[in-house]
């Protein structure tokens, strides 16, 4: 066993998925923690963004090519270095067979990013908008949102203001677009706006991210509450923010309105019921814990040799002898067949798991999930922000993954939306 085998080895629970996300930035920064207590220094944060006019000539040269090839906009190019070309796209995978299928770019060497090498210039895919979440910087933390102490909506109009105005990344259009959602001053011409809504990724973004404060914002003044308070992350399971109204307490769940979001961590609303003192079945408790103590590879298989039906087990063991490598399936595009498959199988396990009433938490998270779902949308069209509401006691959930057979996105979990 390597040196790289024995640190995963040990570290990786410390992981959701059982080894460290470059995509998501809480696991980057675990990661580099983890590496610099071990004596190797290391800097992991994401590729800068540098301005078209750095790359060389020549980058230039392949850079257009690869935008004539691709369709895309040059404004998709952020470079991290003179000979870096790094494209933003809110979907990675015609863009990769584009450039794959051309034959002119050589091999690459990773699924969905590629990472090709043609004359020293590199050439790298990687996502934007829902899919990443932090190009255009609209998380709270990076928005300069005052987090653990309570802030008036005054004071919180005022922060979203000037992050929208401090941002590094956003164009003057998007500025004034977010600036307009939140005042109603200074309004966009139609013609703006068209353009404008051009970028998905962009409103992606801005409803998943920019969505949870300015969501805060709008559902606070809808119900005249007299402060907001917005923890720090990891302080508090399924909650983003606290929206306060004289001694009442109002918990919130932000979500984008048209997507599934993050799904809800079975061991999160274990953990609730058992601070309720709550009675929570065996069955759930055993699933839950399998999930948890396995990586996002391994997770559905271990769970489908306990609560699998016949057919999926064997299906399981057909796999396990077709790719002996398993689980370490690696992240090259000759391993895409290999974690197609497995997607495969999990979406039906996750079939199974939903018409299975042993291992239904909805009354579980009825119970004991105390929290409002504030589901935020801007409309791109209008400009027009809105939020949508699921009181606790309405949620029906049901077992849900959000992995597909290019990217292993995350643990099996909970989606959640309203009882019809």
């Amino acid at each position: 066993m390597d040196a790289l085998d024995l640190f995963f080895k040990k570290f990786s629970y410390k992981f959701d998925k059982g080894y460290p996300d470059m995509n998501n930035n809480q696991d980057v920064l675990l990661l580099e923690s983890l590496l610099n207590k071990l004596g190797v220094n290391v800097d992991l944060q994401e590729e800068k963004k540098l301005e078209y006019d750095v790359l060389t000539p020549r980058a230039k040269e392949i850079a257009q090519n690869l935008i004539n090839l691709l369709g895309i906009d040059q404004s998709q190019i952020k470079p991290a270095s003179a000979t870096k070309i790094v494209i933003y796209t809110t979907d990675r995978e015609p863009l990769f067979n584009k450039i794959e299928q051309s034959g002119k770019y050589g091999e690459a060497t990773k699924v969905r990013s590629g990472n090709w090498k043609k004359e020293g210039i590199t050439i790298i895919l990687k996502p934007t908008g829902e899919k990443a979440g932090e190009y255009f910087e609209l998380k709270p933390q990076q928005f300069g949102i005052t987090l653990d102490k309570k802030i008036s909506l005054s004071v919180l109009q005022n922060e979203l203001v000037n992050g929208v105005k401090n941002n590094n990344v956003l164009s003057d259009l998007q500025k004034q677009a977010l600036i307009y959602a939140v005042t109603k001053a200074n309004p966009l011409s139609d013609a703006e706006k068209q353009e404008l809504a051009k970028n998905t990724g962009f409103f992606n973004e801005v409803n998943k991210n920019f969505g949870e404060p300015h969501g805060a914002l709008i559902y606070g003044d809808q119900i005249g509450v007299d402060s907001v308070e917005f923890p720090a992350a990891g302080n508090y399971r399924l909650l983003d923010y606290i929206l306060y109204k004289g001694d009442d307490r109002i918990q919130v769940s932000a979500k984008a309105g048209k997507s599934i979001g993050n799904t809800a961590k079975y061991e999160d609303i274990i953990a609730l019921a058992d601070m309720a003192d709550g009675k929570v079945p065996e069955k759930l408790k055993e699933f839950s814990d399998i999930i948890k103590a396995n990586s996002v590879i391994t997770g559905a298989f271990e769970a489908i040799e306990k609560f699998g039906s016949n057919s999926l087990k064997q299906r399981v063991k057909d796999y396990k002898i077709q790719y002996p490598q398993y689980p370490k399936i690696g992240n090259k595009p000759t391993d895409r067949v290999a974690h197609a498959d497995r997607i495969a199988i999990e979406k039906d396990f996750v079939k199974e798991l939903n018409a299975n009433p042993e291992l239904n938490f909805n009354e579980l998270f009825n119970n004991y999930v105390q929290v409002k779902y504030v589901k935020y949308n801007l409309n791109p069209k209008t400009l027009e922000a809105e939020v949508y509401v699921i009181e606790s006691g309405n949620f029906k959930v049901k077992h849900a993954t959000k992995n597909s057979p290019g990217h292993d996105a995350d643990k099996l979990g909970l989606s959640v939306s309203k009882i019809s």
